[in-house]
């Protein structure tokens, strides 16, 4: 993630936004179907599943909808996560920047305590991204054969605003901030652990690691993202395809989504849908990263 110094701080801006967007896309392409059948196991009625696990839910959301089925609400994130992933780079590229120039030697390069601490704030940018397209992606993907409520992601998202309009698109706001600052710490904590690791071993700089590694990086950055934060994207996930009219909705708040979950399910509740997860994100994330890192490497 290194840049040429003669960049500006503008034309660096420039290029993290650029390159995150070409991330995102094959994030989203590599990971939505899996995605789906996450989100379709974490919000499926306790007393009566529909899904008996991971393969189940993949063979009859096939067998209903067609391979189609599992790219549903792919609009949402295609658009959404390419500039989610922009304001991700961006804003860990920027808070890399400040906590350099409050550090104690401001012209060194920031260690791995560090570059978390820059993850860590650039989550707090990210969230108010992630809740409305998960919340228009999460409303989609839990539609299955003729009870739609939306047309498409577009219809969804004017449906939602019609109804709540700014703190209805934004519901499950506090548990997506809640998520994401931690998980986007140890994202990028653990991506550049790895990159250090491979470079020392053998004998290059970051800058000089192979396509394969970059991905292997990135897939480590993926599987802790979801390891360490997984029982708050159910939580999550629980809220943003609960009812969007107020009124109408199973929880007050996340604390409230949190203690029921766990008064009807115990611990295990907290990790339902989690194979599917723990499965797409290697594959996601490292896509995300290795096309991240050779537009990056292109632009300079």
């Amino acid at each position: 993630m290194a840049s040429n110094n003669k960049d500006s701080q503008l034309m660096i801006a420039i290029k993290d936004i650029i390159a995150g967007s070409i991330g995102g896309v094959g994030q989203v392409f590599t990971g939505h179907p899996l995605d789906t059948i996450k989100v379709r196991l974490q919000t499926q009625p306790v007393g009566n599943p529909i899904y008996s696990g991971t393969m189940d839910c993949l063979k009859k959301t096939i067998a209903q909808e067609g391979f189609a089925g599992l790219y549903k609400g792919v609009a949402s994130p295609l658009v959404g996560l390419s500039i989610m992933n922009s304001v991700m780079f961006l804003a860990y590229g920027q808070s890399k920047t400040l906590i350099q120039k409050l550090s104690d030697n401001p012209n060194e390069p920031l260690d791995l305590k560090g570059l978390t601490a820059a993850g860590a704030l650039a989550g707090i940018a990210i969230g108010f991204v992630d809740a409305p397209v998960d919340l228009f992606k999460s409303q989609m993907q839990v539609q299955q054969g003729d009870k739609s409520q939306y047309k498409s992601t577009g219809d969804c998202a004017k449906q939602i605003w019609k109804i709540g309009g700014i703190r209805g698109v934004f519901q499950g706001l506090g548990a997506t901030l809640v998520r994401d600052i931690p998980a986007n710490a140890c994202y990028f904590g653990a991506y550049e652990l790895c990159r250090e690791v491979l470079a020392s071993n053998n004998n290059i700089s970051v800058n000089q690691l192979s396509s394969l590694q970059i991905m292997a990086a990135g897939g480590a950055g993926g599987v802790s993202y979801w390891t360490l934060t997984y029982p708050a994207d159910v939580v999550k996930s629980t809220m943003q395809t609960d009812a969007i009219v107020k009124s109408q909705r199973k929880y007050k708040n996340m604390v409230d989504c949190a203690s029921k979950i766990y008064k009807q399910q115990g611990v295990a509740g907290f990790y339902k849908g989690f194979t599917p997860c723990f499965i797409r994100s290697v594959p996601a994330n490292a896509a995300c990263f290795v096309l991240y890192e050779k537009a990056r490497q292109f632009m300079n």
